[in-house]
């Protein structure tokens, strides 16, 4: 008996290891906010500048250099809304939601307070676009049913799609790692291209998930899903023909958007605020901490502050407290 009780209690003694008890966990806090004329719905952050995609006020550019005092310093009012947004080097690439007159925008950003218009590819919806920055002619954008790679370098001023792809589900984001293309595509969860294949082959993968795919994030083996109402999925993504869900945490309202950094995923939970979850074992991903804001739609960390773009409040800043 005695030795059955030390062994149940060595079995417990590691479970109970494996993660910070409640006690452990972290506390954040909000240390800056900056209002802005419309609703906030993704934001990007390079040099002590974020940029926001602010629904009908389009661009605005927030100075963050000290995030307890922030303040806009540029803006471009754009025709349509303002989706998402992607920095690289001096430009801003803006997706626009409408089926005239919207789609892909390019912004030059060289002087943040005043943003120039360069050029524009108006024939798609675009929800959302990526810049990998170790690239400089491809952005590329989830506009719909469609997956689109532009073409930005050759005439920038004439950005136009070299390559798309189309998807039985409504594509609103994606992430964009070395050749490979993950996609959210709503209910039917993630598709994934291979573009260094031809586009007969190019679709390597496709997994559904339990709700709406809204935002992806591929970090090393794993591409952690914002799954609306299904919350943190986290998938395995080391055979791409054969994708699998290896983890998941059921947030408490919808899931728009995550940002992995280290061993946390970063959420923006809608009426949930933001969601941060422990994700050391893929398995077994669990809270680590939340904050509340009025209505998360995207997150960006950097640094180690949390930027996000808040419906209601705009930009917000949060700090884990030491």
């Amino acid at each position: 008996m005695q030795k059955a009780t030390c062994f149940l209690f060595i079995i417990l003694l590691v479970v109970t290891c494996k993660r910070p008890d409640v006690s452990e966990q972290g506390q954040f806090t909000i240390i800056g906010t900056c209002e802005l004329p419309g609703y906030a719905e993704d934001v990007e952050v390079r040099n002590g500048f974020a940029y926001v995609a602010n629904g009908q006020a389009g661009l605005q550019i927030v100075n963050t250099t000290n995030p307890e005092s922030t303040f806009v310093v540029g803006e471009y009012i754009t025709n349509r809304d303002a989706n998402g947004i992607a920095v690289r080097d001096t430009f801003g690439y803006l997706a626009l939601t409408s089926s005239t007159n919207g789609g892909l925008m390019v912004l030059n950003i060289a002087n943040p307070r005043e943003p120039r218009f360069v050029g524009q590819d108006p024939s798609i919806y675009a929800y959302n676009v990526v810049a990998p920055v170790a690239e400089t002619m491809y952005v590329y954008i989830a506009a719909r049913y469609w997956f689109h790679v532009e073409d930005v370098y050759t005439y920038p001023q004439y950005p136009s799609y070299v390559r798309r792809f189309t998807t039985p589900g409504d594509i609103r984001g994606l992430s964009v790692v070395d050749s490979m293309a993950y996609l959210a595509c709503e209910q039917m969860g993630i598709y994934v291209f291979n573009l260094e294949k031809p586009d007969s082959e190019a679709l390597v993968g496709w997994i559904d998930t339990p709700s709406n795919a809204r935002n992806i994030f591929v970090a090393g083996d794993f591409a952690y899903v914002a799954d609306g109402r299904a919350g943190l999925i986290i998938i395995d993504i080391t055979d791409p023909g054969n994708l699998h869900t290896m983890g998941s945490y059921d947030t408490p309202e919808y899931t728009n958007d995550v940002f992995v950094d280290g061993d946390y995923a970063y959420v923006a939970d809608g009426d949930g605020g933001v969601q941060i979850i422990d994700i050391s074992i893929p398995e077994e991903p669990m809270l680590y901490s939340y904050i509340e804001t009025s209505y998360a739609n995207a997150i960006y960390v950097k640094d180690g502050l949390v930027y996000v773009a808040d419906r209601d409040m705009g930009l917000v800043i949060i700090e884990e407290e030491e």
